[in-house]
């Protein structure tokens, strides 16, 4: 992990971090449903005669933007590849600033494409997010770079998580967008990893950092054996009283978990493969969709309403309705006033009474379907692969189109492409393809917003402890050194009780480590060590990894190793 700034330390566990409409830090909008509460926003422009276009941008991308503070945020791949088509591999990846008013662009960051095959057309894939308390921006880069920028690109923080999580390269780029809960930031990805994280591996792991200094607070492995890598990007709701962050599973299952703690709460299994569409919730159903074989009939892809209310495996329990045989594995939905919007990856645009599941209407955007719908105004703006972006105008009868605008591309011939969804931020709309970036807006309107609604009440759990988390969850040690915990207390609906004082009791697999009241402290050893560190709470324990190399140099030549043994910073030291 390297190091170069520790922002101030602070809990932010029972307020929720503000929300503005003027700003789009997640690529989903405030809510994470693609819903914004904006008004008077344009329903018609024209890029040749510069109609409601207010600036564009030829640095382009394949993910969603977001709009914090007014600065536009995109990471994305360079431009260094497009002159030569022979060149597979793209060489740097970047994070582009602009300024959200005049398209100027800020500052940029541009990195090395490292330890992942990845094409140069899926560079960039996971959209950046925003921290609407600190002012903070994150990305996930293709090759497992997650990074902490303040506004101005200040690394503050970073980790390799291919070297020091085990994480494993998408197929094909496929790279999870991270969120921020609280004082949390969370990714998620396939990691072959040591110690509980990730048993039996590989596992889909969630990773939840402190959004501020990036200790590692949490993980959580809900699934089962893997059947793909996915980016399928969770979100954090309440349901029947409990924080819940729920998200698709690269086992073909999607799963809520506890989004304070990382406890499991309950899981449906759906398909053979992964998931990647992001799941969206109206009171407590959940919905999601995929594109790939059912796992109890000869279907291809479902539409799948979940009550959201159980525990344990509800795959046979809690479905409320399905719809099989449609193909919608990589736009995710969005419910509004009781319709349920689909994007089929045949490029048709389905409406469905959320409720029941009875199918509404169907319009076509195009042939292919990949970016997902954004709600705004009362109208939906939705963008199809091959360049066509479309201003609708929904009711649960019909769609009328507004607008409808094909783009060409600048660099080859043919049509622009598009993976990503709009972006809407302070009466502007934000399109991004993969040629350029697009802001619409129609000056002739004042903006506005409605005001955005709450989340759900949450139920306490008494005042009894439920749960124990020790922070940091993982920490290394080279030389001699110590490492200061914490240890937060939950109640039984996960909600964070308070700090509490504790027994530290190293295990004798990292004998090197002594606890001297709420440190490890680490004086020397000749050979590398891994293991765990409890904290007592009474009855209560929970547990947390360490990982001890010597000082100087040394190496792991395998050469005293038999059979399957392997160094001892590598088992499963629980």
């Amino acid at each position: 992990m390297k190091l170069t700034h520790l922002a101030g330390i602070g809990l932010c566990l029972l307020v929720a971090t503000a929300v503005s409409a003027g700003d789009w830090a997640h690529w989903r909008g405030p809510e994470m449903n693609g819903i914004s509460r904006e008004t008077n926003l344009a329903d018609s422009w024209d890029l040749e005669s510069k109609k409601n276009v207010k600036w564009v941008s030829e640095i382009g991308g394949r993910s969603t933007p977001i709009v914090l503070n007014g600065r536009v945020y995109l990471n994305c791949r360079t431009a260094d590849d497009v002159a030569d088509p022979k060149q597979l591999i793209n060489a740097q990846e970047q994070v582009v600033c602009w300024d959200a008013e005049t398209g100027k662009v800020l500052w940029t960051d541009k990195f090395n494409v490292f330890q992942t095959d990845i094409p140069a057309p899926r560079v960039g894939w996971a959209s950046m997010v925003g921290d609407t308390e600190t002012g903070n921006v994150y990305m996930h880069s293709v090759s497992g770079i997650f990074r902490c920028y303040n506004p101005d690109g200040k690394v503050l923080w970073e980790y390799s998580l291919f070297e020091e999580y085990g994480k494993i390269s998408g197929y094909g780029g496929r790279t999870q967008t991270p969120i921020i809960d609280e004082d949390r930031v969370i990714v998620s990805y396939l990691t072959l990893n040591w110690g509980k994280t990730a048993v039996p591996p590989p596992k889909q792991t969630y990773y939840a950092f402190d959004k501020k200094t990036g200790k590692l607070l949490w993980t959580s492995a809900p699934g089962g054996k893997p059947y793909d890598t996915n980016y399928s990007c969770p979100i954090v709701t309440v349901i029947d009283g409990k924080r819940m962050l729920i998200g698709g599973n690269s086992d073909g299952g999607i799963y809520a978990i506890n989004a304070r703690t990382g406890e499991s709460i309950w899981g449906f299994r759906m398909s053979k493969r992964g998931l990647n569409a992001s799941a969206v919730t109206d009171g407590k159903l959940v919905f999601i969709s995929h594109g790939e074989d059912n796992i109890d009939n000869a279907a291809f892809g479902r539409v799948q309403c979940i009550d959201a209310t159980g525990t344990g495996d509800v795959t046979e329990s809690h479905s409320v309705w399905r719809v099989d045989d449609i193909k919608a594995g990589y736009g995710s939905l969005l419910v509004k006033d009781d319709i349920l919007y689909v994007i089929t990856d045949s490029g048709k645009l389905l409406a469905f009474d959320a409720p029941t599941g009875k199918r509404l209407w169907e319009h076509t955007l195009g042939t292919v379907g990949k970016g997902s719908p954004v709600w705004a105004d009362g109208k939906l703006y939705v963008m199809e692969v091959n360049g066509n972006i479309h201003i609708l105008k929904p009711s649960r009868e019909k769609c009328a189109t507004l607008s409808h605008v094909q783009l060409l591309a600048t660099e080859a011939e043919g049509t622009d492409e598009i993976y990503g969804s709009p972006a809407i931020a302070n009466g502007k709309i934000y399109f991004c393809t993969r040629d350029r970036l697009i802001c619409i807006s129609d000056e002739k309107k004042k903006p506005g917003s409605d005001p955005i609604p709450p989340l759900a009440p949450e139920k306490s759990g008494g005042d009894e402890i439920a749960t124990l988390r020790l922070i940091p969850y993982e920490a290394r040690v080279t030389g001699s050194g110590s490492i200061d915990y914490e240890c937060r207390a939950y109640d039984k609906n996960g909600r964070f009780l308070k700090k509490v004082d504790f027994e530290l009791q190293p295990q004798e697999n990292i004998s090197a480590g002594k606890a001297q009241g709420n440190k490890l402290v680490f004086e020397g050893a000749d050979k590398e060590q891994g293991g765990v560190v409890i904290a007592k709470v009474g009855d209560l324990t929970t547990s947390a990894r360490v990982r001890y190399f010597p000082a100087g140099t040394w190496k792991w030549d395998f050469n005293n190793y038999k059979g399957k043994q392997v160094p001892p910073t590598w088992i499963n030291a629980f």
